[in-house]
């Protein structure tokens, strides 16, 4: 009865553990892939249901007091009066945080979420011939030159350095405020 010699056993050794290494290496990558997609399927579709709502009550109001906080910065973004009921979009910028959310309240209510893991955000204004239209860091009273509203965004989901992070950017068309007329300020012509 003859058995295996030292030398036969390192070689089969030697051989086994880089079919195991290329095993384990292919089961990674397939893992951080599936990964990546599940983070790219989940910021998609919170990106159409935030562009849906967001076209929504922009498209159905009647006018808008718009604000301009800057990058970064928390605080309230713009409030719509939809069918005479104010609804606010709020961007939250936690200190210390790199990453912001996008919350909708509508009149008292409590704030919703509709994105989140926000890396940038900016609304843009535009009056009735799509000329942009620079707004106050701060306002309380409607601006009447406003008549488009477009948001711009990058949102991150995964972690970089174990290889699934995903990274959405969004620019939605412009979205015309139906209810609002073209008319200008009486008191200023």
């Amino acid at each position: 009865m003859r058995g295996f010699t030292l030398l036969e056993v390192m070689m089969v050794t030697f051989i086994s553990s880089f079919v195991f290494a290329g095993v384990l290496s292919a089961y990674i990558f397939l893992g951080r892939g599936l990964s990546r997609q599940v983070n790219e399927q989940s910021l998609e579709s919170r990106t159409r249901l935030a562009l849906y709502t967001f076209t929504q009550d922009v498209s159905g109001a009647s006018s808008v007091t718009a604000q301009n906080p800057g990058a970064g910065v928390s605080g309230d973004l713009m409030t719509l009066s939809v069918s005479g009921t104010s609804v606010t979009y709020h961007c939250d910028w936690s200190a210390g945080s790199s990453k912001g959310v996008l919350e909708r309240q509508v009149g008292g209510g409590p704030y919703l979420v509709l994105l989140e893991n926000l890396t940038s955000f900016t609304l843009q204004y535009f009056d009735a011939s799509t000329t942009p239209v620079v707004v106050p860091a701060t306002s309380s009273s409607p601006q009447i030159d406003i008549k488009q509203v477009s948001m711009a965004y990058t949102s991150a989901a995964g972690y970089g350095p174990s290889g699934n992070l995903s990274t959405f950017s969004v620019v939605s068309p412009l979205v015309l405020m139906k209810n609002k007329g073209l008319l200008t300020d009486p008191t200023n012509p």
